[in-house]
C-alpha cells in the first residue's frame, strides 16, 4: 500500500551575494586589503582614492635590477685592499652559505667545484642576484668557464626561488616556474615588457600583446606578489608585530571605536565608466559595464556593512568587559550568543565579525579571547576566574600532601563556585598542572 506524505520545512538558502558579504565580514583588515586590491585590478567600475596601480609599479621599480659588471664590482674590493684582491669578500656572519650549500650533495662535486661554489655565493649582491658573466668569474677565479656554468646551473635551481638570477626578469620567471604558473601572457610581460610596465606604459603592453587593461592589471598584481629580492628574508630575522584591526579609546566616559583601515584607501564607483555605460550604444558593452557596476556596488556596500557591524559588536564587548579594560579585573562571562541577542543579530554574524581580529585599547588583544561562558550553570564565575583560583589553590597547598581534584572542587564550592571534579581536572590539565600523585613526587 502506497502512502503519500506531505511535509513542510523551512530552509535558509544564502544567495551568492549574501555569501560574499559574509565572507567580507570575516576578513581581517589585511585579508580585506588583498581582496579589494584584486577586485580593483579586475573591475574598471571600482575606483580607489589611493592609487594602488601606481603603488605597485613604484614598488617594483625600486627593485629593478641595474646592469653592473664583475669588473666594476671587483675594483671596489681592489681599492679597499690591493694586496688581498684574491680573497673572498668579507660579509657579516650569516647562515647564507650553509643554507645554500645544505641543499647540494657534496659528493656530486670535486673539491675545486665545491670551493668555487663558496666563491660564487660570496659574489651574490644583497638582493641575491648574480649579474656577472661566467667568463669574467672564470678569469678572476682561475678555473674553466664550463665549471662556472655547471655550478651556476645547479645553484639557480635552489631555494629561495630566483637566487643567482642575472636580473629581476629572470628572477621573477624562475619563481613562476617553481610555482607552476603557466600564464603565457604573464611570462611575456615579465620577459619582454617589464621596463615598460615599470615606467607605467600600460598602453604599450596592452597593444603589443593584444590584451585588455584588466588583464594587464592582473599581471601587475601577480608580479607584485613575487619576490624581487630572493635574499630579502633569508639574512634577517625581525620581530613580528601585531597590527590591530580595531582601535578603541575612551572619551568622556564613552568608548570610541574605529577600524584601523585608513591605509587601504577609499573605494568608490568610477564616474568615467558609469558615464560610458550610460552612453554606450553597444548592448554587449552596456551589459558588461552593468555587471561590473553591480559587483562594485556589492563590494562597497558589504565593506560599509562590515565596518558598522564590527563597530557595534566591539562597542558591546567593551561595555560588557569595561572592568577588564579599565581596571585590569578578570573577564566577565560573555558568550557570542549574549552579544548577538543584545544586538538582535545572529551568533554566526558575531563569530565572523570577530574572526582572527585584534582590538587595541592599551595593548592588542584577540577578540575571540574576550569571550568565555560561565564555568558552569551553578556559578557566575568565568572559566578564566576558576582556572586562576585553581592555580592559586595548588600554589598554596601543602607540598607534602597535594590536594586531589575532588578536594579542590569542594574548596571552590565553599567559595561559591560549584564546579565538578571532572571540570577541575580539565582546567588543571589545560594549565599544565600535574595531578596530585605526580605533584607529590616533585
Amino acid at each position: 500500500m502506497l502512502q503519500q506524505n506531505i511535509s513542510q520545512s523551512q530552509q535558509q538558502i544564502l544567495s551568492v551575494d549574501q555569501r560574499q558579504s559574509l565572507q567580507i565580514l570575516a576578513f581581517t583588515n589585511q585579508e580585506l586589503d588583498e581582496f579589494l586590491s584584486e577586485e580593483y585590478m579586475q573591475n574598471p567600475l571600482l575606483e580607489c582614492r589611493r592609487d594602488r596601480q601606481s603603488e605597485i609599479v613604484d614598488s617594483l621599480e625600486g627593485h629593478y635590477e641595474n646592469a653592473s659588471s664583475y669588473r666594476d664590482h671587483y675594483i671596489q674590493w681592489e681599492d679597499e685592499d690591493a694586496d688581498r684582491r684574491g680573497d673572498i669578500r668579507a660579509r657579516e656572519p650569516s647562515p647564507l652559505r650553509e643554507q645554500i650549500k645544505g641543499q647540494l650533495n657534496i659528493r656530486s662535486y670535486t673539491q675545486q667545484e665545491w670551493d668555487l661554489i663558496d666563491y660564487l655565493i660570496e659574489c651574490l649582491d644583497d638582493r641575491g642576484f648574480f649579474p656577472y658573466e661566467p667568463a669574467e668569474i672564470a678569469g678572476a677565479y682561475g678555473c674553466p668557464e664550463e665549471m662556472v656554468r655547471k655550478c651556476l646551473s645547479d645553484l639557480r635551481k635552489l631555494e629561495p626561488a630566483g637566487v643567482f638570477s642575472e636580473d629581476i626578469s629572470e628572477c621573477l620567471l624562475r619563481q613562476l616556474e617553481t610555482a607552476g604558473e603557466e600564464d603565457d601572457v604573464l611570462r611575456s610581460v615579465i620577459r619582454d615588457y617589464l621596463p615598460d610596465l615599470l615606467r607605467g606604459n600600460l598602453s604599450t603592453v596592452t597593444r603589443a600583446l593584444g590584451i585588455s587593461t584588466a588583464k594587464c592589471r592582473s599581471c601587475i598584481r601577480k608580479i607584485a606578489a613575487l619576490n624581487p629580492r630572493p635574499l630579502m628574508n633569508t639574512q634577517k630575522e625581525g620581530t613580528e608585530y601585531i597590527v590591530p584591526d580595531i582601535l578603541a579609546r575612551r572619551e568622556n566616559d564613552k568608548w570610541v571605536v574605529t577600524l584601523n583601515d585608513s591605509w587601504m584607501g577609499e573605494y568608490k564607483f568610477n564616474d568615467y565608466y558609469i558615464h560610458m555605460m550610460q552612453t554606450a550604444s553597444d548592448p554587449e558593452l552596456r551589459e558588461y559595464f552593468r555587471g561590473k557596476l553591480e559587483r562594485a556596488r556589492l563590494i562597497v556596500n558589504s565593506v560599509e556593512r562590515r565596518r558598522s557591524t564590527i563597530i557595534r559588536i566591539v562597542e558591546t564587548i567593551l561595555d560588557e568587559q569595561a572592568d577588564y579594560f579599565l581596571n585590569g579585573k578578570e573577564l566577565r562571562p560573555m558568550t557570542m550568543d549574549k552579544v548577538a541577542e543584545e544586538l538582535e543579530i545572529s551568533t554566526s554574524t558575531v563569530s565572523r565579525a570577530v574572526r582572527n581580529k585584534y582590538l587595541q585599547y592599551r595593548q592588542p588583544v584577540l577578540l575571540r579571547d574576550l569571550f568565555s561562558g560561565a564555568a558552569s550553570e551553578k556559578t557566575d564565575a568565568s572559566a578564566d576566574v576558576v582556572r586562576k583560583r585553581i592555580g592559586e589553590i595548588v600554589r598554596e597547598e601543602d607540598r607534602a600532601r597535594p590536594l586531589s581534584d575532588d578536594r579542590i572542587a569542594k574548596i571552590l564550592k565553599e567559595e561559591g563556585m560549584r564546579i565538578s571534579r571532572r571540570t577541575v581536572a580539565k582546567y588543571r590539565q589545560q594549565m599544565g598542572i600535574p595531578d596530585s600523585r605526580l605533584r607529590a613526587c616533585l
